[in-house]
């Protein structure tokens, strides 16, 4: 019964210590950080249309800058990077996004992460014209 107590207690205590973050594909957002017209599939004009990437975090991002690295996905399931956005942030904030402008079509991947360079979320996201 000590053991299943102690491993429950450790169980809550990592989760209490991992802070948990997400990132959502939009067109927009408001004021209070909430997505408008979220999707994980984009139609974009020939010209280009631009996207917001909205990261949220639990408990403040706890950083002072974030890299957002955009990864194609192409034919073969094979990623390669092709950009790498930093984003200022304070270590306090519970959201932040980054707008970006897709002008080709294609699966994508865009991880995040923290000033440290440690992984913080990742989504995928497929745009067509």
């Amino acid at each position: 019964m000590k053991s299943m107590t102690l491993g429950i207690m450790l169980l809550f205590l990592v989760k209490l210590g991992s802070a948990q973050y997400s990132l959502t594909f939009c067109e927009n957002v408001n004021n209070d950080g909430k997505p408008l017209r979220p999707s994980n599939s984009f139609m974009i004009s020939p010209r280009g249309s631009a996207l917001k990437f909205l990261v949220k975090a639990d408990a403040g991002f706890k950083t002072e800058k974030m890299d957002f690295k955009i990864f194609y996905i192409n034919d073969t399931g094979r990623e390669e990077e092709i950009s790498k956005l930093g984003q200022k942030v304070q270590p306090d904030w519970n959201y932040t996004w980054k707008e970006v402008v897709f002008f080709d079509s294609g699966n994508y991947r865009v991880k995040v992460y923290n000033s440290k360079g440690d992984y913080l979320t990742s989504a995928n996201v497929n745009v067509k014209q």
